[in-house]
């Protein structure tokens, strides 16, 4: 997937967000691995729609209110990350040889933003644990919970007002 790949789809979803009956303000992006890489590609853009567009759904903000970084790749972590960045989820275990380094250098990152970033690091768990549930270790196995705490700490879950 590409960076105007993943733009399309967060317009697209942002589009009909009313006939789905989802808030137009509370669309994420969720990326493991190579897709955290593609989560970090629109993360930190405007991801302004295009006004003149032919095609109603390329007029729509296609940037993303949240983001949810699952062992990203190293190409994840932009030069700098800006005050303007969505709030972010980071997950990744020590023992990952491709993808720890960058989730903590993105937890950084963030944290020298100044934006809401929740990390957890797992002792072990290696890369492509997916959702967890083939592992025996009970962090990895919980951790879908982490983040459904994240969103409803985060109001991203919370009742539209």
């Amino acid at each position: 997937m590409s960076r105007a790949d993943a733009y399309r789809a967060l317009r697209l979803v942002r589009s009909r967000a009313q006939e789905w009956h989802l808030d137009s303000n509370r669309i994420g992006i969720m990326g493991f691995s190579a897709g955290g890489e593609v989560v970090g590609l629109v993360a930190y853009g405007d991801g302004n729609g295009d006004a003149q567009a032919a095609d109603p759904v390329d007029r729509v903000n296609g940037r993303p209110d949240f983001t949810i970084f699952i062992y990203p790749g190293p190409l994840a972590v932009p030069a700098s990350i800006p005050k303007t960045a969505p709030p972010a989820f980071l997950l990744a275990a020590t023992d990952d040889p491709c993808c720890a380094a960058p989730t903590v250098k993105l937890l950084q990152m963030y944290r020298d933003a100044g934006v809401t970033a929740e990390a957890h690091i797992f002792q072990k768990g290696g890369h492509g644990f997916n959702m967890g549930q083939r592992s025996t270790l009970a962090s990895v196995h919980a951790w879908p919970q982490r983040l459904a705490d994240w969103l409803k700490d985060s109001g991203i879950t919370a009742p539209a007002p």
